[in-house]
């Protein structure tokens, strides 16, 4: 969906997977889309492993905990982009083109 937005695309089966990718890129790597919770490592502890190889990444997490609304809170608390599932293709696009015009410092890890 990203793709054919038009959006470059690194895909990752993991956090270990996108760390690995990441390490392996000298080129800029402007959004880091991460489930916050994922087997092995959490969306929010990849994305802080994740800036120290690319700082100026942006992140957008995104997640499906209803019964735990102080996740979405702290997330977004932190001032990082968040998404709560379920979503529309629509409302993806929409936040990945927001984060990315925003172009904000990366805010602090969570």
């Amino acid at each position: 969906m990203l793709e054919r937005s038009g959006f470059g695309v690194l895909r990752a089966a993991s956090g270990d997977e996108a760390l690995q990718i990441g390490a392996g890129r000298n080129d800029p790597i402007d959004l880091l889309l991460a489930d916050v919770v994922m087997p092995g490592l959490s969306g929010p502890s990849l994305a802080e492993r994740f800036t120290r190889l690319h700082p100026e990444t942006q992140w957008l997490f995104m997640a499906g905990l209803p019964d735990q609304p102080e996740v979405s809170e702290r997330i977004a608390s932190r001032g990082h982009a968040f998404l709560p599932k379920p979503f529309l293709p629509d409302a993806l696009i929409r936040k990945v083109r927001e984060v990315l015009a925003a172009r904000q410092d990366v805010p602090a890890p969570l």
